[in-house]
């Protein structure tokens, strides 16, 4: 189903949800109104209490029949009347119709039901005496009505504008996982091209052919989860592990590197290259600029219910890196992180204790299952 089919059903079933919940609190507070009466009736004549019942119950079914219309009127007003005071001005002064046509059809109901003619009571007669007893009655139980109905509409429309800020952070959050992708895979290909070259230049044919190799199963893996919002940590720990071979090519003994995820965190769900930028930028940043070899960790903890990132790298750190260490990657990360789960999560960069930086993610911890959203 399309989105702009899918908002037209929502909406026709929210009216229809919001009418139904309108009519069901009308009979409820219909019920409760009239079982005092029906009581009092019965305390005076102790007999066929139903029938009590069913008699002060009959202004509510006057109410009922003229439902259908009052939501047309309701409907109508409120996608043709601008400003919310303007709107409910009308609906207030259209209650004045209401409750005169209400007391008619009271009247003509009661007429039959305890027989007025053969009481010698005439309909004008009796007409006149309803209003009397049931006009400020019944202006209140239609503003009663009218209260509902715009509660009702005020969660509905509550509830739209949260679904639509829903889909426009789902959209949000997809372009910045596109952007990032539009900038990880063609950076990919190029560093390990121009590995590659110097590998060949070397003489070193078989690490180049397994550059390419591992080359493949990068794009391969990046390209796979082109659908994909959240997977694995497992999977997303796959995806750095070639990553890392791949520069382990280019900077040889100069780089070292290791995985080190708690058994328990492997099978937890997590953004699609959460970690990937935060490891280029290690490197970037932090080992490429030293002459000796470098270390890049990456850990995964759970701390209760939360789920801890770290990629730590023992580079000059953020004094000499700062510039150079939030880039894009690092900026849409922590900003995807935001949206998918507010600031109460994120990405921080802080240095090390004993040199370098650690970026440091924290997520909910839920664990991944094939199939879900």
């Amino acid at each position: 189903m399309k989105h702009g089919e899918a908002r037209v059903s929502w909406g026709l079933a929210g009216r229809a949800l919001s009418w139904w919940r309108v009519s069901l609190v009308g009979l409820a507070v219909g019920v409760l109104a009239a079982l005092p009466h029906a009581v009092g009736a019965y305390a005076r004549e102790p007999s066929a209490f139903g029938g009590k019942l069913a008699l002060a119950l009959v202004p509510y079914s006057a109410w009922a029949l003229l439902a259908p219309l009052i939501r047309v009127f309701f409907l109508r007003v409120g996608r043709e009347t601008p400003g919310w005071g303007r709107r409910t001005g009308v609906l207030i002064a259209i209650g004045g119709l209401f409750v005169l046509i209400h007391a008619l059809l009271l009247a003509a109901m009661l007429s039959v039901l305890e027989d007025w003619p053969a009481r010698g009571r005439g309909f004008s007669e009796g007409l006149r005496t309803v209003l009397l007893e049931r006009g400020a009655q019944g202006t209140f139980e239609y503003l009663l009505f009218l209260s509902a109905w715009m509660v009702l509409q005020a969660v509905r429309r509550a509830h739209e504008k949260e679904l639509a800020e829903s889909r426009w952070k789902a959209q949000w959050a997809e372009s910045r996982l596109q952007a990032l992708r539009a900038q990880l895979d063609p950076h990919f290909l190029f560093n390990t091209l121009n590995a590659v070259v110097g590998l060949v230049r070397q003489s070193r044919n078989p690490e180049a052919v397994d550059a390419l190799v591992r080359l493949g199963e990068l794009l391969r893996a990046s390209l796979e989860g082109r659908g994909s919002h959240e997977v694995p940590l497992s999977e997303e720990l796959g995806l750095v592990r070639r990553y890392l071979e791949i520069e382990q090519l280019r900077f040889g003994a100069r780089l070292e590197w290791s995985l080190a995820p708690e058994p328990e965190t492997v099978s937890a769900r997590v953004p699609a290259l959460v970690l990937q930028p935060l490891v280029e930028n290690a490197i970037k940043h932090g080992t490429s600029r030293r002459v000796s070899k470098g270390h890049v960790q990456v850990r995964a903890s759970r701390q209760g219910a939360v789920l801890v990132l770290e990629v730590q790298d023992d580079g000059p750190g953020l004094r000499e890196g700062a510039v150079g260490g939030l880039g894009i990657g690092v900026a849409n990360t922590r900003d995807r992180i935001h949206q998918l789960h507010g600031e109460a999560f994120g990405l921080t960069l802080e240095e090390a204790a004993e040199g370098g930086v650690i970026a440091r993610v924290r997520l909910p911890f839920v664990l991944f299952e094939r199939g879900g959203s």
